[in-house]
């Protein structure tokens, strides 16, 4: 039994001057080429890194007709205001429009250590894929193993959160309570209609009939527009890094005044960093992904004479924008085009 697709409203997505692109015929997407290493998370040793490539190609099965949902295009549920169709991404950056569409845009700075995609949610919908191994216990649908049915429409993916026995937040999903929902956590949320919501459980949300999934992680590492992050934190608190090394890759999720999304994704940066990154482009609340090596991603695909394009929206990611053509070890996002 199929579930159905979260909507998105597109934004612009700008494509990293540093980006990897893989290229895959729209003809067999179970093929997809994931990396073999074992999944690990914030709490825990990072998996040895995907393939650094610059391109990679495989064949896809025909691209099968999704379901669609219903039009939702002035609600995104609780959790934020309403987006406003049309606000832009925040100035100050250089951004450039994602290859899919103009609803998703991309800047990267720092050096290139840090890169954003910024997602204008009027105009895109998001759809949830649980991973095989994480989070762990989580039911599935037919759908959830069949890439057909999320790749043909996928303009952008990016990673979710941690382990669930790392005990840093609940799950929902498919009706199911997987592991206890707890107030207070950032949170993450898909609604039926395909809108997301990020805040605080508790205070910003709340169960609701709609409610697909819920996948929480950690505090806010930015709440009412300013860092949780504290000199005073321990090296676990916003997840255990690789060999205790503070400085790792880590994303981030935030919600700005508007209602648009902005991912980061940021290079050998400390938790301190990733919340500055995330202030700084406006989010008023923001919630921590995943971190280490090889488990943060962000990636962006151009759906061009029956091909897949996808690129990486920073180079420093390890994992080829292969991984997400087929169901994953870790949980994703994808963003479609409402």
């Amino acid at each position: 039994m199929s579930r159905p697709f979260p909507r998105l409203r597109t934004g612009r997505a700008v494509v990293a001057s540093l980006t990897v692109t893989c290229t895959l015929a729209l003809s067999g997407c179970a093929a997809a080429a994931v990396s073999t290493s074992s999944p690990s998370s914030g709490l825990g040793t990072a998996a040895p890194s995907g393939s650094r490539s610059a391109s990679s190609t495989l064949a896809a099965s025909p691209a099968a007709s999704s379901p669609t949902s219903s039009d939702s295009s002035s609600s995104t549920g609780s959790g934020g205001p309403t987006p406003v169709a049309g606000s832009g991404p925040p100035q100050g950056y250089s951004w450039r429009s994602s290859p899919g569409s103009a609803a998703i845009q991309v800047a990267t700075t720092d050096g290139g250590a840090v890169s954003l995609m910024w997602m204008d949610p009027t105009r895109l919908r998001f759809r949830y894929v649980p991973g095989t191994q994480v989070p762990e216990g989580s039911p599935a649908t037919p759908a959830d193993s069949n890439p057909r049915s999320w790749v043909p429409l996928m303009l952008a993916a990016f990673d979710s959160g941690f382990k669930l026995s790392d005990h840093v937040g609940g799950y929902y999903y498919l009706g199911r309570t997987v592991s206890p929902l707890r107030d207070g956590l950032a949170s993450m949320v898909v609604h039926q209609d395909g809108s997301l919501s990020i805040g605080v459980w508790g205070r910003d949300l709340h169960m609701t009939p709609d409610t697909l999934v819920v996948r929480q992680n950690l505090p806010p590492i930015v709440l009412d527009g300013v860092g949780q992050t504290s000199p005073s934190d321990r090296l676990r608190t916003w997840g255990l890094p690789t060999h205790q090394q503070p400085q790792q890759n880590r994303s981030g999720l935030g919600r700005r005044a508007d209602g648009s999304l902005v991912f980061v994704y940021a290079h050998d940066v400390t938790a301190s960093t990733l919340a500055s990154v995330l202030v700084k482009a406006g989010a008023q609340m923001a919630i921590v992904l995943d971190m280490n090596l090889s488990w943060p991603t962000g990636f962006l695909y151009a759906h061009t004479n029956g091909q897949v394009v996808g690129s990486k929206i920073n180079h420093w990611a390890t994992r080829s924008p292969a991984t997400y053509l087929a169901r994953f070890k870790k949980d994703f996002v994808v963003v479609e085009g409402a």
